[in-house]
Order: structure tokens, then C-alpha cells, then sequence
């Protein structure tokens, strides 16, 4: 479950445990086991990284704005 999607909590995997094994795990368990794998989260990004043409493209329009 948070190998193929890995913006699952870890809250939700171990509830998800509990219904299959009828065992409780904790959700921290849940994250050590995934660190330990080599399972990480995935956050989304935050912005799209600029080239020097937007750069460029920016500063003229903020320079044409200052007037």
C-alpha cells in the first residue's frame, strides 16, 4: 500500500493492518519499518524551477512595472 502510493499516512496503513491481521501496529512502527526499506514520502513540489529566459523574461517586466 505505501510502496505503490506513497502519500498514504502511515496511520492509515497500520488501520489498514489492523483490519487484514486483526493485529495492532503503531503508525510509528509503520514509518520505521518504511525508513528502513528505504521508503520515503513523496512531497509534492513546491514550484517548477525557473530557467535564466524566465529570470530574464521577470525582471523586465517588474523594470516596465517600476515606471
Amino acid at each position: 500500500m505505501a510502496v505503490t502510493n506513497r502519500s498514504v499516512k502511515s496511520r492509515t496503513v497500520a488501520q489498514h493492518t489492523k483490519s487484514v491481521t486483526h493485529h495492532s501496529v503503531s503508525a510509528r512502527t509503520i514509518r520505521r519499518r518504511l525508513q528502513q526499506s528505504g521508503v520515503y514520502a513523496r512531497r509534492p513540489l513546491l514550484g517548477l524551477p525557473w530557467t535564466q529566459n524566465h529570470s530574464h523574461l521577470r525582471r523586465q517586466w517588474c523594470g516596465e512595472k517600476r515606471m
